[in-house]
């Protein structure tokens, strides 16, 4: 049976808790076009997430960011600006996964296709899903990026930020919250970025919890079920 969650642990040296990057850096602006501001309307307030463009009208992330409304800020850097770079679109529809379990965040993945298609430019592009010819092995350097806490307990970021991660190792990066629904970026086929998984949650008392630990949802466990629902081809 494929997994439906990759494992983390923590790393000293940089941290993520984005659903917040702890530590990371500053990104270098626009260099993770892909990246997804989420702005979702629930009962009695606003909150954010973070998610990724996989076609011009899709967007990947959790299924715990679902609300009453959600509007996609894509091209952002500061997420809080008016940036020239961005474009901020409806979702028109929410699919979260039929066995999705709000209780124990199992199969914590949704779709959300947009009331139009993003314009694709330099600081607005999708990324490529995994495919059989992928392979992620202990040592890969992988990247988590987005605008969750700075610190802890602290204030989220308005610019984005970023961390280096390695994969299947003992050492990991730590996520926390605010922004669930990003992407766990791998270098794929021929070194193309590709979104391994998706921030889920964060199981640790707190930032300097060193026995906890961190998942993501695994992509590739759900790409018949993604392209089931788009009724495209998903891996690139």
């Amino acid at each position: 049976m494929t997994k439906s969650f990759i494992f983390f642990s923590m790393l000293y040296l940089s941290g993520v808790s984005g659903v917040n990057i702890i530590d990371g850096t500053v990104a270098v602006p626009h260099s993770r076009p892909y990246i997804a501001f989420l702005i979702i309307t629930k009962e009695r307030q606003l909150e954010m997430c973070g998610g990724f463009l996989i076609y011009p009208n899709v967007i990947l992330t959790a299924a715990h960011c679902k609300g009453k409304a959600i509007t996609v800020i894509l091209g952002a850097h500061y997420h809080s600006k008016n940036e020239k770079s961005q474009q901020r679109i409806p979702v028109q529809k929410m699919i979260t996964h039929e066995a999705y379990n709000d209780m124990t965040l199992e199969n914590d993945i949704m779709i959300l296709k947009l009331q139009f298609n993003a314009t694709i430019t330099k600081e607005v592009k999708t990324i490529r899903l995994p495919s059989e010819d992928d392979h992620f092995g202990p040592g890969t350097t992988c990247l988590v990026a987005g605008w969750g806490l700075t610190s802890f307990p602290g204030n989220s970021s308005n610019v984005l930020r970023e961390v280096g991660t390695c994969y299947v190792s003992e050492d990991w990066p730590f996520v926390f919250q605010g922004d669930s629904g990003g992407p766990l970026v791998c270098p794929g086929r021929n070194n193309i970025p590709t979104a391994v998984g998706i921030v889920s949650y964060m199981n640790r008392e707190n930032c300097e919890d060193s026995h906890g630990s961190d998942m993501y949802v695994n992509v590739p466990a759900y790409l018949k079920w993604i392209k089931s629902k788009i009724g495209v081809s998903c891996s690139g």
